[in-house]
């Protein structure tokens, strides 16, 4: 299987799509002022856990960084309510994502670099073709466009790693007093370490980075639906 990181357009290429958004998750979990490393914060984004039963106003609006006792109280509230195989960190957000859209959408498309919004055609023929791992969740989106299509954010959990050897190194350790994971420039030359590709998964997010990697079967699904401005760039295994 050949797998494929999605890319927005590459710089001085036309838009074919005039869709455009802003928006937020409903509930989010602001950074952290860490004694050892400073101020930090991660982008996971898990718009299919639900947090509406904690009981936080906190999480409704992203804040400046809090305190390590802070952000620990926060992560025993809302620990219970997240699948145990996904990471829960500074800078975390949840939720469906909410706010305005205009214009019209591809079927997918890349923006920023560390979301995947798909059109609901999309999330339909994916699914009818026996796709596996296609978590997408409705965006609450207003639009003055009566006919638009509703979009869905794609969620791609962190399941994967890139090979050791690709990562440079320029490297900070973990903290066990605030949580923050191992971190590492994005190698301009990478590719997936095999054995931490998650089988028969055909979307899925890189640990301790930001693309968002897809199936060759993705792909080809996707394009029976015409252009999207997105581009497959592909990620070599081993």
């Amino acid at each position: 299987m050949r797998y494929f990181e999605v890319r927005g357009p590459p710089d001085g290429v036309e838009p074919q799509w005039s869709g455009e958004y802003r928006a937020e998750h409903r509930w989010h979990l602001s950074g952290v002022d860490c004694p050892r490393f400073g101020p930090w914060a991660w982008m996971d984004a898990f718009p299919s856990v639900d947090l509406s039963a904690v009981q936080e106003p906190v999480l409704a609006e992203s804040k400046g960084p809090m305190s390590v006792a802070e952000y620990s109280r926060l992560v025993a509230l809302i620990r219970p309510f997240v699948p145990p195989e996904l990471p829960v960190r500074a800078g975390g957000s949840f939720g469906p994502m909410v706010g305005t859209a205009r214009g019209r959408f591809g079927p997918i498309t890349c923006w920023p670099a560390w979301r995947l919004l798909l059109r609901e055609d999309a999330v339909d023929l994916l699914k009818a073709e026996g796709l596996r791992g296609i978590i997408a969740v409705r965006m609450e989106l207003r639009s003055r466009r009566s006919t638009m299509p509703a979009l869905y954010e794609l969620e791609a959990r962190p399941l994967a790693r890139l090979h050791p050897d690709c990562i440079g190194e320029w490297k900070t350790p973990a903290c066990e007093l605030c949580g923050k994971p191992e971190s590492f420039s994005l190698p301009p030359k990478r590719w997936l370490l095999r054995s931490s590709i998650p089988e028969g998964i055909d979307v899925f997010g890189i640990e301790g980075a930001n693309p968002r990697v897809v199936s060759e079967r993705f792909v080809e699904v996707l394009q029976r639906l015409g252009p999207s401005d997105v581009h497959y760039q592909e990620l070599p295994v081993g």
